[in-house]
């Protein structure tokens, strides 16, 4: 017991000790090892009103824009223009436990007007400048670890200003036994030499996964590595090139081994410590895995095809990923101008999507600045037919020096010239557009190979990709039932984002989306026609508008569809509860 609680004690209103003893306890519960900040409210501008961020919104899609490049059934990439905050509150609705890959490059908080808390720029003199930051991250963190796989990691850029505390935070969130590495990357090639002390080129990739489940892939061989360690085929070893590794043992190491003696085929006797019991070595001898050197009498070695190497553990040091500049040059071929002031390179992010997915993976951003996730998701997909599936999220705010101009003109956010000007709109949404179709933001086809690549920049790539705006729907409207039509994009994405996103013109009973493979029925008093109708129509899941749990498990069980959804009941009841982050 301490003397604060002696003292608290002491108030005389049972009300007023209540409040302080419960303050007392959140500030003890949180003052242990580790990272200690004062958590700060954040609120977004919603049309209307004002909202602090965790309270209970209900948010929907409203289309903007897409762009097609191969056929309408594969599955679309999308980019929500958004808060980030909400849009994570509605992808945890659709797609919690099934996110395998995260990449985010959030603010670095480096004091020089890069990010705004509660649309105020956070500058280097404010006293709770980190508190602001660890408290925006842990809001979205939280969110970010339910919508992982349990073999799902999640990589965060990050530099200097913000490592050390950002590591403790996540330590926290994801677990410190689910920490995976600290990677270093060179960012720029160039020393600085108008640095004061130290010219810094480098920067941090801080990844952690769910569970411990989680490995990350193996980097392919390089050429020269192969050159360097694998002989060619031949006569006795013909089917692939290959190495030999030793299978002796050495008499000071600890954990023994198998001692017995091997005749060579030209009679030589190596009488040694092995790694492999005897049975194990003829087995390996008889299949013509054994190497005796070129005069057949020396000491044996297993032999060991390329085919069978599953590659290397990659390195925490990446000094040979392409740099910023290479990101920057990358937006200028599209726009022609620096329209992104810190735009990561697309090999930066690909290196990623190797290490942390496979050809069927989703994968998130939900910092997603210029693009460069989707960007590396299609190049990879093209490189080795992968079928990726990327959702971005970033917001639309212009920046400082568009701001300053658009207000002497007496514009507004909610004006469409400066909706126009906004990243999600300019910047991310046209670089998603041009690099699919091949050319720059005036139709002029792109140029050259990516790099390391054969393929043309020209050729885009065969992707499709729908560009959301975030709205909000009113609570009773939805209890009503008469937000149907507001709310199908989310019920698509829900059913898997399967065919291009379907539009409404008018409400029926039911409604059967054979091509995106879900249905709805509206009426459920129409269920037998429902039901007769799904009859030979291949379907996964079905929305059942019912405020009814026994007709909807009952109905569940006849329309024998794998997955089931109540509306709009499964959607308020997810969206009513308040997020609590400390």
């Amino acid at each position: 017991m301490s003397a604060l609680d002696d003292l608290i004690k002491l108030v005389q209103d049972d009300e007023l000790r209540g409040r302080l003893k419960a303050e007392f306890d959140k500030i003890r519960k949180r003052k242990k090892y580790g990272l200690v900040f004062e958590s700060k409210e954040e609120f977004a501008t919603l049309p209307n009103r004002v909202v602090k961020l965790g309270d209970p919104v209900y948010p929907t899609l409203t289309k903007l824009d897409e762009v097609c490049n191969a056929p309408e059934d594969n599955l679309w990439h999308v980019l929500i223009e958004a808060e980030n905050y909400h849009a994570l509150q509605l992808l945890k609705y659709l797609y919690a436990g099934k996110v395998d890959c995260i990449y985010i490059d959030p603010p670095y908080n480096t004091g020089a007007r890069d990010w705004k808390y509660n649309d105020n720029y956070v500058d280097a003199a404010d006293n709770f400048r980190h508190s602001k930051w660890l408290s925006m991250m842990e809001r979205r963190l939280k969110l970010a670890k339910e919508l992982l796989s349990d073999s799902g990691a999640i990589f965060i850029s990050i530099d200097d200003n913000e490592q050390a505390t950002l590591k403790l935070l996540c330590d926290d969130i994801f677990g410190v036994n689910n920490f995976v590495a600290q990677f270093s990357w060179k960012r720029k090639k160039e020393i600085s030499n108008d640095s004061q002390n130290v010219s810094t080129q480098g920067e941090y990739i801080l990844c952690y996964s769910k569970t411990v489940q989680m490995k990350l892939n193996r980097e392919s061989l390089s050429d020269e590595s192969i050159k360097k360690s694998y002989r060619p085929p031949t006569k006795d070893f013909p089917l692939d090139y290959w190495r030999t590794v030793p299978i002796t043992v050495s008499k000071g190491l600890s954990g023994g081994g198998y001692e017995y003696a091997v005749t060579t085929p030209s009679g030589a006797i190596h009488k040694k410590i092995w790694a492999y019991p005897q049975r194990r070595y003829e087995e390996l001898a008889s299949k013509g895995r054994i190497y005796f050197g070129k005069n057949g009498n020396a000491i044996p070695m297993r032999v060991m095809y390329l085919s069978e190497n599953n590659g290397k553990p990659t390195s925490n040091f990446w000094d040979n990923v392409t740099t910023n500049r290479e990101g920057k040059k990358e937006l200028l071929d599209i726009f022609g101008d620096n329209v992104f002031q810190t735009p990561k390179p697309t090999h930066l992010i690909e290196k990623i999507l190797r290490l942390a997915t496979n050809e069927n993976s989703l994968v998130l951003d939900f910092f997603a600045g210029s693009g460069t996730t989707l960007h590396a998701v299609n190049l990879l997909n093209a490189e080795d037919g992968g079928n990726r599936r990327c959702i971005l999220v970033t917001n639309n705010e212009v920046s400082d020096a568009e701001e300053k101009n658009l207000r002497k003109q007496e514009l507004t956010p909610a004006d469409d010239a400066w909706q126009a000007l906004g990243i999600a709109r300019h910047v991310t949404w046209q670089r998603t557009v041009c690099s699919i179709e091949g050319h720059d933001i005036n139709g002029t086809p792109l140029s050259g190979n990516y790099l390391g690549t054969d393929l043309p920049m020209a050729d885009g790539f065969k992707a499709n990709a729908v560009f959301f705006k975030l709205d909000y729907l009113d609570r009773d409207n939805v209890a009503l039932g008469k937000s149907f039509k507001e709310l199908l994009p989310v019920l698509w994405l829900k059913a898997g984002g399967i065919g291009k996103c379907p539009t409404l013109d008018a409400e029926e009973p039911f409604k059967i989306f054979a091509a995106n493979r879900f249905a709805v029925l509206l009426d459920e008093k129409r269920f037998k026609e429902f039901a007769e109708a799904l009859r030979g129509v291949s379907i996964d899941t079905v929305f059942i508008v019912t405020g009814s749990k026994t007709a909807l498990n009952r109905m569940r069980k006849l329309s024998n569809v794998p997955q089931s959804v109540q509306l709009y009941g499964d959607y308020l009841k997810h969206f009513k509860r308040k997020e609590v982050t400390r």
